[in-house]
Parts: structure tokens; sequence; C-alpha cells
């Protein structure tokens, strides 16, 4: 992401935040990002746009994080996955997205509505596969519902709190009690074998969900142009991280496993710089294509 694009998301963030979204023009993001009128349009087509650059950018933020928090851990280990769960709610907080989510709440735009809407499912969708992965293959047909009152519990939870002003309450004990009651629920749901959440809704939700497709000459490509526009000067260690990367990915058969543990080094180096941003976003695709990858490496063997 260039320096301009970055002026116009972190513009648009801070008036969102004051004036709410319904209430902030183009003209005002123009005037805050004090760029033209044709630099706003050459990155960005609507201020609906801009809207879901703040949401990937808070999104990615996320899944570097519960990547980071599950590398070289048992996916299974319940208190892993309550730690997972917890960091959306820290980066929502860190990138005011709660005020903004506020601020939209009433709104009747239609593409407004889809673009939260999608925002929600793709966490629904990451709970339900991470549910999977704990409890076992027996719940899949289960998953999605299990997800769908695990985050009400935390969800409603958290509301009370914060009508009742208990700040001592923090969001890591909410998750954990939350899915210490899915667990206890979860053999009692697939006795009953009644299911709200039907396989035909899992695949609407699957359907609606829209990720990114990442290939390995696209992160290549995306590192190329990021190393070009580092200097020595800036973080010498940063440079040191995206190059042995860059020549891990360049080799026929690169080893997922020095990809990995690069990651979080290279995301770390340049927190506190210009480049974050866009490091944050090469890690998390670099995440995306390594958890691609390793099925197909395995079956290999």
């Amino acid at each position: 992401m260039n320096k301009r694009k970055r002026q116009i998301i972190t513009a648009a963030r801070e008036l969102f935040i004051e004036k709410g979204f319904l209430d902030t023009s183009i003209n005002d993001i123009i005037n805050a990002a004090k760029i033209s009128k044709g630099t706003f349009y050459n990155h960005f087509t609507s201020k609906n746009e801009c809207l879901i650059a703040i949401l990937d950018e808070g999104r990615e933020e996320a899944s570097n994080r519960r990547h980071e928090l599950i590398y070289g851990k048992d996916p299974t280990d319940l208190e892993v996955l309550t730690q997972q769960v917890a960091v959306l709610m820290y980066v929502n907080r860190e990138h005011n997205l709660v005020q903004i989510f506020e601020s939209i709440f009433q709104s009747r735009d239609k593409e407004l509505k889809k673009i939260i809407i999608n925002y929600h499912l793709q966490e629904l969708e990451w709970l339900a596969n991470r549910l999977v992965q704990v409890f076992g293959e027996e719940i899949s047909p289960i998953s999605y519902e299990c997800a769908v009152q695990t985050l009400g519990m935390i969800n409603l939870t958290l509301r009370a709190v914060f009508i009742a002003d208990y700040k001592y309450i923090n969001r890591e004990a909410i998750v954990r009690v939350a899915l210490r009651n899915i667990s206890v629920i979860i053999p009692t749901m697939l006795e009953s074998k009644e299911i709200i959440v039907s396989v035909e809704m899992i695949n609407t939700i699957q359907n609606v969900v829209n990720y990114k497709t990442v290939t390995k000459e696209m992160v290549i490509e995306q590192l190329q142009g990021f190393t070009k526009g580092l200097s020595n000067n800036e973080t010498m260690e940063g440079l040191e991280y995206a190059q042995f990367l860059l020549e891990e990915l360049q080799k026929e058969k690169p080893k997922l496993f020095i990809i990995e543990s690069l990651l979080t080094p290279f995301r770390k180096a340049f927190v506190g710089t210009e480049h974050i941003a866009e490091a944050r976003d090469i890690a998390n695709n670099l995440w995306r294509y390594v958890k691609i990858e390793q099925p197909a490496e395995r079956c290999k063997k």
C-alpha cells in the first residue's frame, strides 16, 4: 500500500470516528487528507471502499496475531483458542472499529450492510473451523451453530459488562467462560441432532464470505515492490527479513517452516514505522499461502 492511500485511510478513519460514517463526505476525507479529488478516486471509487479498507486492515492485524498465537502450539488447546478469539476484540478497540460500527448501525444502505455482514461472517467461519480443530471432526455438522452460540454468549456478556461498567473483567475471561459453556453443550447438541444453522445455511455463508486468493507469485511480487521501497537507513533488520522471505519463496520448493518462523519477527521489525501496514498485509498473505500449501505438501510425503 503506497503512502498516499495510507494517508487517505488514516484521514477517513479519524473522520468516521469523529463525525460518524454517514455524516462524513468524500470532500471531508479529501480535505482532511490534504489531497486532490483525482488522487482520492485513483485509490477509491467511493466512501464505502474506504470503509472496506479500514475493516480489512483490522482483519489482517487480527489474522496475523492469531497465526502467531497458534504457531508451534497444539491447535486443540482451548486456551490458545481463547486468546485467539479475544484478539479481534482488542484489535477492534485499538482501531476504533466499535465506534465506526455504531455510527453505521442505523444505515439502510444495502451495500453498507453487506460490507458489515461480510466482516462478521468471516469471523463466524473462522471460529466454526477452529471449533472443529479443537473438538474434532464429529462436530462439523454443528460447527456453525456452535460458533453462533459462542459469539452470542461473548457479545451479550460484553454488553452486560459494559452497561454495568465492570472494567476489571478482561476479555479472555469472558471468552474462556463462553468456550467452557459450549464444550458442555456440544454433547447434547450432537445427541439431539436438532440444528438451526443447517448445511444449506452454511453453504450460503461460505458463498457470501469473500476471501482473496493468495498465490506464491502474488506474494513474491508484493515483497519485491516492498523491498524496493525500503532503505538501509530505515530498518536494516526488517529489510533482511524481507530479503530472506523473498529468497525462500523464489526457490522451486520453498520450506514452509522457514517462512512461518520468519513471519512474526518480520512484522514486528516494522512496528512504529510507516511500512507497518504493508508489512502486516504481506505477513497475512504469507500465513494464508502457508496454510494453503501445507495440506498439499503433506499429501506428497
